[in-house]
């Protein structure tokens, strides 16, 4: 059952939420940027061995510090929670790598503002110039999967720069710490029933290196699927494809 519509809540409040590991040459510029578009920028250090607390937090953020190396998925859970016990209506989050345009960040809260949106997912898709030819590929094929999962079509579903609203948090935490939350936070709100819309954005690669790793995350991801194949009876179309080409590395 798709669930219902808020009304417009023009003064809701919106918090940025950036977790971030070893972005100590980004991290302030975007936080910086990040700043006047919404109500408050936090920043999860993820273990960082490097200067990316302090550096967040003179550019203006608040900044929550992991003792050790969790993964993205526990970084972005442990600021989802706080931002939701705090009352913030939406949750906006971006990289800490400058490969999210804060600029962009209108795109997403004006659906927020307006009373549509549950998740917003920002799109490259629309412009993919810069973006790597594999990653492009291996996207566009995770996409088709995890979009014929959840039953409507999301054309990014690797795309972390997104939004949710606050009252979705309890349904997606999820059971993944590392980059395959973000795909499994999607597969547990589309069977909740919350509407996923996607909001064009900028491909922008530049000298940081990913932390994606590409044989690891690919099985993890594969993992994800099983799982979701097991509770839901069956596997979406692709992910047979996907399976083949991971066991060819």
């Amino acid at each position: 059952m798709q669930a219902a519509s808020h009304p417009p809540t023009p003064t809701c409040k919106i918090a940025a939420l950036i977790p971030a590991y070893r972005e100590a040459m980004a991290i302030a510029d975007v936080v910086q940027r990040t700043i006047p578009h919404v109500d408050l920028v936090l920043v999860v250090d993820d273990g960082s061995p490097d200067e990316t607390a302090a550096l967040a937090k003179t550019a203006g953020a608040e900044v929550i510090i992991h003792s050790v190396n969790q993964g993205k998925g526990a970084a972005m859970k442990t600021g989802m929670k706080t931002l939701t016990e705090r009352g913030f209506d939406f949750i906006l989050l971006l990289d800490g790598d400058g490969q999210h345009a804060p600029e962009e960040i209108p795109r997403f809260t004006a659906p927020a503002r307006d009373g549509s949106a549950y998740v917003v997912v920002g799109n490259r898709f629309e412009n993919v110039k810069g973006m790597p030819i594999v990653r492009r590929m291996v996207n566009s094929l995770m996409s088709r999967i995890i979009s014929n999962a959840c039953g409507v079509r999301i054309p990014d579903t690797q795309c972390g720069f997104r939004l949710v609203r606050s009252s979705l948090v309890s349904y997606i935490m999820g059971s993944s710490d590392h980059f395959d939350f973000e795909t499994e936070m999607l597969l547990l709100a589309s069977r909740a029933g919350f509407t996923i819309q996607s909001v064009p954005v900028s491909t922008i690669y530049g000298a940081e290196k990913t932390k994606i790793r590409p044989v690891q995350d690919t099985i993890k991801f594969i993992k994800l699927m099983r799982r979701w194949q097991r509770q839901s009876g069956t596997m979406p179309a692709g992910a047979a494809e996907l399976r083949q080409a991971a066991a060819e590395k």
